[in-house]
Formats: structure tokens, sequence, C-alpha cells
């Protein structure tokens, strides 16, 4: 059953809500799972080999190089999101305030400085926090996002209503879906081709 009824959300985006995105990129497309625990477990990895050397073989033991290497990775994980959050936050501050509206059509957003409709095929998965809906493109990197805050809606009840909004438009709209449905009817209409009785061509040889 489709879902007729529409949720509007107006917010100014902080960087906290973009950081809380971000993350949630990171945590749900295929790569940024891979690479956020290829860095913590390195980091794991790093501080149990320089606690082991501490414990058996004395404080100098562990060495000062290992431990800057462990501080840098751990603060890198950090960093890179937070200054990715900062230099969106820049761009979303300069579009103004967002009018959002989010709909069986898919969502379209106005600002001071920029109108745009996105349809739910361009999304293949998202995510939800606390603070955020989050939506991502169902490549491995989960490239294109869009952060949708809860306080920018003007009911609480809306929360519930967009939530079902998303889950039902994503499930219905899957790239990867209609990616298979147009594989069978493409084989449906060569087999069509290759079938004596369903091709005129092939009727006018044999009169």
């Amino acid at each position: 059953m489709t879902t007729d009824t529409s949720v509007k959300l107006t917010y100014v985006v902080t960087w906290r809500e973009i950081s809380e995105g971000l993350k949630m990129q990171m945590r749900h497309s295929p790569v940024g799972r891979w690479c956020y625990r290829v860095l913590w477990g390195l980091c794991a990895i790093l501080a149990l080999l320089s606690l082991a050397n501490l414990l058996t073989r004395g404080l100098d033991a562990a060495g000062l190089e290992v431990w800057r290497f462990l501080l840098i990775a751990c603060l890198l994980v950090i960093a890179v999101r937070w200054l990715t959050a900062l230099a969106l936050l820049a761009y979303a501050r300069h579009l103004g305030e967002h009018r959002v509206t989010v709909d069986a059509d898919g969502i379209s957003t106005v600002s001071e400085r920029h109108t745009h409709q996105t349809n739910w095929g361009f999304y293949g998965r998202s995510a939800e926090s606390r603070r955020v809906f989050v939506l991502l493109t169902p490549d491995v990197w989960g490239t294109g996002l869009m952060v949708l805050p809860k306080r920018g809606l003007s009911d609480p009840q809306d929360s519930e209503r967009l939530r079902s909004l998303i889950t039902e438009h994503l499930a219905t709209g899957s790239p990867r879906r209609s990616a298979r449905g147009s594989r069978s009817r493409s084989r449906s209409r060569d087999e069509s081709r290759d079938d004596p009785a369903s091709n005129p061509y092939t009727e006018r040889q044999e009169s």
C-alpha cells in the first residue's frame, strides 16, 4: 500500500548532524565498514603489542615511535570525519535554511539559493540515529548522502511517518531489483524474437 501523506522538514543544518551522517555513511556502506574496521583493528593491534612490550620488558621497550604512530592513527580516524563535516557545513550554510518535502514521488529540497528534486530510485539504503535520518546511494561507497535532521520535523509523530515513507519506497524502488527486472524483460524480448511463431519477418519468409 503506497503512502500518499507527505512529511515536511525545516532546518538549518548543524555540524553535529553532518558529522553524525558521515559516521553512519561509513558504518552502512560496504567500503566504509571495511575501512572503519581496518583502521580501528590496526589501532587495537598496535595498542596490544605496545601493552605486551610494556608488561614484559618495561616502559622503554614500548618505543616512542610506536606510541606516536598509534596516536596519529586514532586521531586520523576522528579528524577526517570532522574536517569533512566542516567543509560540508560551509556549503550547507551557504544554501541557507532548508525546506524539505518527502512524499511518494521522492525528496524535494528548497533553500535560499537552491532547489532540487530527487526520486526514490536515486537512493539504495537508509540509516537512522537519535538525531538524523540518512539516505545513501547504493554504490559501495554510499557516495550520495542526504541527512534529514529529526529536529526539522514540526510534529514528533512525523518521525514515524517519515520512517515509513523511507522504508516503503526504498524497499519498492531498489535499483538492484529493478535491474534484475530489466534483465528479465530483456531476456523475454530476446526469446520472443527467436520464436518463429511471434516473429513477423519469419512468417513472411515462410509465406
